[in-house]
């Protein structure tokens, strides 16, 4: 067993070595599971957690082997190391020394302190460390540059300048092995390894443009494009002639419904190589942040505009769709119907590229083949992500004696242990091709009878393959909840508690209504894992915590009235929103708050995004949960109820904004679903300020919140409607002989 463990351990230490961060870090927590003393483990963890700069992670494991071994130079050395990118000085600086006492010969403890003290304004004592470190490592890079740089502030230029060439040769050798390192890891698949070696690699090439533009590039396939902009936005810097650093930025920008910064990376794409694509993106951006209702009419109106000009001009009609990005997804969270807008989308982008509109083989055949009913779940988010959290029941509990189940992953895209649970439970994982046309032929080939994209309008492959006509049914719900305008979208699959005798008109599909059902999810109920509170989230323990966890750019105008009411109503009261992905978004609302609130948007506050484990903790110390009006919370909504946390909604016209009140009349509780936007700030005031009210409404939910979790009646209805569009298809001669004594309801659509 000691052998065991000493292989994995040693292992570990070579992946971690090889820059396979994730290969080691899996290794190690099976380690830590089973030993969670283990001091080597812990030692490695915190170098791993180092180097992709997880560094609250880094200084627990840190902390945990310096308790274990009090005087160890390398558990100090690497507390030390976490402490200084944490911010705490003077505690890097104590450890730091602890560690030199323990080993007074450490190269990198020395050279870490020379920089930490030089950082302090003590430049003799930082010269003496550096020299300390040569005289035991005359090669080392990192006491060379150090040192060199120290000389040269301090007036000693002849020596610096030897030091420098001397550290210049050792860099780039290690920056040489790094990039050769990141290549090898990319060929593997490895993208999050191979981004963390990029950026070791730009501390020491900070002028490196391409690097630069690699680690964007990288941040962009592993589902970051926020993350992915200050890469891009460095390396059209450095290199101003480079029209893919250009390109890559515009195109995250306009992902991310950044005004300026679109507009300013199209002019200086365009002027690199002049596109038709830039042009039309250009006339169809929506930012994702609006400041008023009047706003939100005058980008829908130059929209619509767009739209014709695009459709009356002349074109090349092989333009690739790959280019085009769907400007759509920010219509969502205006608070309108965008039937006629997505349908006129749709018809430009067929005039554009016909082709698009494909029909696989199989798709004309009167009748299909004999067996189960195959059913494909498609999506670039089957993954930690809402849509992996509410299709991972679906695929798993689909009946196997009538269906069978493909999930389809669009790539690249994160790969997490939520991928991993999806693909296992399917009856087979299928990688679309990132090619559009080879993915088209690909799904063909599986003959499938039915296609259900999770969610179309969320990122453009899934849309332009939806043009297509891959499976004789094809569908489409509440994912990304709007109409698509595709005309080979043939259903929207929603449930009869979520619309309105109105919500037909809403769609470009047929509406196919599934009964009474509090949620479309076959939903895992998530469960607390640890314990904090509203200290840990920097949050005041004595005020009423008015918590909206929802993505920024759902907060429409017309929410702003209702959390000033709210604010104005309790003094004590402080409202929390959580940083966007772009910071931008949450700059833009700051402005708008103050126009909108200007008494009162001191006591709106914004906090960190964070894991899921951490985030049921936020909900569970909030007073009160704020469902935004307009578009609801679904996973979020979901997940306050799994912790009795009550949310106040207030259900508008489209299905998008009644997900809530669903929830609430299946559980059978009246008091948090409003009917007016002063009952909300009513019914949410109370709830913050009546303590026996609200531990009432908590009691309630605890109560009778089973219902929204695992229910098998979702995964029926799911069921019939499958079936029902089958035969609808096919005829009832089509339906395997195991389906068709099933008793059936008639189907509710439109």
């Amino acid at each position: 067993m000691q052998t065991d463990h000493s292989e994995q351990l040693n292992a570990a230490r070579v992946l971690c070595a090889q820059h396979q961060y994730g290969a080691a870090g899996a290794i190690l927590a099976n380690l830590l599971l089973s030993s969670p003393a283990d001091f080597d483990a812990l030692l490695l963890v915190a170098q791993l957690h180092l180097h992709t700069r997880n560094y609250d992670r880094a200084f627990a494991a840190a902390s945990m082997a310096a308790e274990l071994n009090p005087n160890d130079p390398n558990a100090l050395y690497m507390l030390g190391r976490a402490q200084k990118v944490r911010g705490d000085l003077d505690g890097a600086e104590s450890s730091y020394r602890r560690a030199i006492e323990a080993s007074p010969f450490d190269p990198n403890t020395l050279t870490s302190l020379g920089v930490l003290l030089r950082g302090k304004g003590a430049l003799d004592e930082a010269v003496a460390l550096y020299q300390r470190a040569l005289a035991v490592a005359p090669d080392h890079p990192e006491a060379n540059n150090n040192l060199a740089n120290a000389l040269a502030a301090a007036g000693a230029g002849n020596q610096a300048v030897a030091l420098h060439e001397r550290s210049r040769t050792a860099l780039s050798a290690e920056l040489e092995r790094m990039r050769v390192s990141a290549a090898s890891l990319i060929q593997q698949g490895n993208l999050r390894d191979a981004f963390a070696v990029l950026k070791a690699a730009l501390r020491i090439a900070p002028k490196a443009a391409d690097l630069w533009l690699r680690a964007g590039e990288l941040a962009i396939e592993l589902g970051m494009p926020a993350e992915s902009l200050p890469y891009l936005n460095e390396a059209a810097r450095l290199d101003p002639t480079s029209y893919q650093s250009m390109e890559l930025a515009r195109r995250v920008c306009f992902i991310g419904g950044l005004h300026e910064q679109t507009m300013h990376y199209s002019r200086l794409s365009y002027a690199l190589n002049p596109s038709e694509e830039i042009l039309v993106a250009r006339k169809l951006f929506l930012p994702a942040i609006q400041p008023s209702v009047e706003a939100i009419h005058s980008v829908r109106g130059l929209y619509q505009q767009g739209l014709d000009e695009v459709m009356a001009a002349d074109c090349r009609p092989s333009l690739l769709p790959d280019g085009l990005q769907p400007a759509a997804f920010y219509l969502a969270y205006h608070g309108e119907s965008n039937r006629d807008l997505q349908t006129k989308a749709a018809q430009m982008y067929l005039k554009r590229n016909p082709g698009l509109a494909m029909t696989a083989p199989h798709c004309a055949a009167l009748s299909r083949r004999p067996g189960k009913i195959r059913v494909g779940f498609i999506s670039k988010f089957l993954s930690a992500h809402s849509i992996g959290k509410t299709t991972r029941g679906l695929i798993e509990k689909l009946g196997r004696d009538r269906f069978e189940v493909y999930a389809m992953r669009i790539t690249p895209s994160a790969d997490d242990e939520m991928t991993r649970l999806i693909c296992a439970s399917a009856d087979h994982e299928v990688v679309v091709d990132p090619d559009l046309a080879r993915a088209r032929e690909q799904i063909a080939s599986l003959g499938l009878d039915i296609l259900f994209y999770q969610d179309i309008g969320m990122e453009p492959k899934s849309y332009f393959l939806a043009f297509a006509r891959l499976a004789p049914v094809q569908c489409v719900s509440f994912g990304h909840p709007d109409t698509t305008g595709v005309p080979n979208m043939d259903y929207f699959i929603s449930n009869d508690l979520y619309e309105t005798p109105e919500s037909p008109s809403h769609y470009s599909e047929r509406l196919f209504l599934l009964h009474d059902l509090p949620t479309l999810a076959y939903y895992y109920r998530p469960t607390r894992g640890i314990v904090l509170n509203r200290k840990d989230f920097g949050l005041p323990a004595n005020a009423t915590l008015y918590l909206c966890p929802q993505t920024l750019f759902k907060l429409h105008p017309d929410f702003d009235p209702l959390i000033r009411g709210i604010l104005q109503r309790d003094p004590s009261g402080v409202v929390v929103f959580i940083h966007g992905r772009f910071e931008q978004w949450g700059e833009l609302l700051r402005l708008r708050f103050a126009q909108t609130m200007p008494d009162v948007a001191a006591r709106v506050t914004f906090i960190p995004a964070m894991e899921l484990k951490v985030f049921l903790e936020l909900l569970a110390v909030a007073d009160v949960i704020l469902d935004p009006i307009h578009f609801n919370g679904m996973n979020s909504s979901l997940e306050s109820f799994a912790v009795g946390a009550p949310v106040v909604t207030l259900p508008t016209k489209l299905q998008r904004g009644r997900h809530t009140q669903a929830m609430y009349r299946k559980m059978g509780i009246l008091d948090c679903t409003a009917s007016s936007g002063a009952e909300y700030i009513e019914m949410a005031v109370r709830l913050g300020t009546d303590p026996s009210f609200a531990r009432g409404v908590r009691e309630r939910i605890l109560t009778h919140n089973a219902v929204l979790f695992e229910n098998p009646q979702v995964v029926r209805e799911f069921e019939r409607f499958f079936v029902e569009a089958t035969r609808e298809r096919f005829g009832s001669t089509a339906i395997p002989a195991a389906t068709q004594t099933a008793t059936l309801t008639p189907t509710p659509s439109s």
